[in-house]
């Protein structure tokens, strides 16, 4: 969806965001029913910080409490697809820099299997979580001014505030 210049970041951000992170949503899913390795969660990783940063470009544009609470639920995604990164990352770098022994073999298999802890831990966390019931409405209403959006003026707005006004005949 473009960006329309004659409108407000506001009104912008209401229109792009809720379907920018249905994407998300969706795109985790399928990650997740894939049953994707540690290693390939890294897609994962690199669309949880697409999404954040992209919201946190528009943080003035929505209510402070309720974009923090959201942002905050965001970051704990990252973090614990960030210690699965860690763990792939880390044996991956051993193969480089350490020396073929019975200890390199046990070192690697222990970050296997910390990643693979790691990625079940994500798991759970998105589907208990993140997308339980609801969740993905709680962020949707939010992006989309249901729920504390700003105006262009600052103002905050309540139900009505993501929906256009409807335009009458002749007008």
């Amino acid at each position: 969806m473009p960006w329309n210049e004659r409108e407000s970041a506001a009104v912008n951000a209401r229109r792009r965001l809720p379907r920018m992170m249905s994407e998300y949503f969706a795109e985790v899913r399928e990650a997740l029913g894939d049953k994707h390795s540690p290693a390939a969660l890294h897609q994962v990783r690199l669309a949880s910080k697409k999404v954040r940063y992209t919201l946190e470009l528009f943080r003035q544009c929505y209510g402070a409490a309720g974009f923090d609470a959201r942002l905050k639920a965001l970051k704990d995604v990252q973090t614990s697809l960030g210690d699965v990164n860690d763990a792939v990352t880390t044996r991956r770098l051993l193969s480089k820099v350490m020396a073929h022994s019975p200890r390199r073999h046990a070192l690697r298999e222990y970050l296997k299997k910390r990643a693979a802890e790691k990625a079940e831990e994500f798991r759970a966390h998105w589907t208990e979580r993140f997308d339980a019931d609801g969740q993905e409405r709680w962020w949707t209403d939010f992006l989309g001014g249901r729920h504390g959006a700003k105006d262009g003026a600052g103002r905050v707005h309540g139900h009505r505030a993501g929906r256009r006004p409807s335009r009458k005949a002749g007008a």
